[in-house]
């Protein structure tokens, strides 16, 4: 009679959990704390990991912030990508990108605030950016069928890029308001017509 197998014992729940609780954690503290004004032994506190687990996975705070701002890029750019079709005419995909922007960003404002404040921050890394560039090169390329067909204006990617992200946020800041009087369709269509070629 041969042995009877043992299977391996489940995963741990609370284990599997603890990198997002750190990244959620640290998400937090920096968007109200600051960077620098956020010590790694806070961090793990307000997870409710033992520093020992927060350096397990993060061996530095300088590689908690690259990982969570290219977690948070990579689930931008996989929810833009998952509401683009490319069959569609180049206005239609560019008009389901700002959009789906905007949903992502309503449904996840801490992370919005947490791209605004660290998009151009030294403690992010070159070659995380670099990374995050990869993940949205398929942009690039709508960006420029834009602007070949006369939908954006003639200026520079990193033109488009700013002046997009700055208009959809601010979008998103006047949703989060409530203040204009005007209702969430009418402040993204006015946003919306200023990203466009007039």
């Amino acid at each position: 009679m041969t042995p009877e197998k043992k299977s391996p014992a489940p995963d741990n729940p609370a284990r599997e959990g603890n990198r997002e609780r750190i990244l959620s954690a640290a998400l937090r503290l920096f968007t109200t704390q600051g960077f620098h004004a956020t010590p790694t032994a806070r961090i793990s506190r307000e997870a409710q990991v033992s520093t020992g687990t927060l350096f397990h996975y993060f061996p530095d705070k300088n590689t908690l912030i690259d990982q969570l701002y290219l977690s948070i890029k990579r689930e931008l750019a996989e929810t833009l990508r998952a509401n683009d079709d490319p069959a569609l005419p180049v206005g239609d995909r560019l008009e389901r990108y700002f959009r789906a922007y905007i949903d992502w960003g309503d449904a996840n404002r801490e992370k919005v605030r947490f791209l605004e404040q660290f998009c151009n921050s030294p403690n992010i890394g070159d070659d995380v950016k670099q990374e995050v560039s990869q993940e949205f090169r398929w942009l690039s390329g709508l960006l420029e069928a834009g602007v070949r067909e006369g939908i954006l204006q003639d200026r520079p990617l990193m033109f488009h890029f700013v002046m997009a992200t700055r208009i959809l946020n601010g979008i998103l800041a006047l949703i989060a308001e409530g203040t204009t009087g005007l209702s969430r369709d009418e402040i993204i269509a006015g946003g919306l017509a200023m990203i466009r070629k007039k």
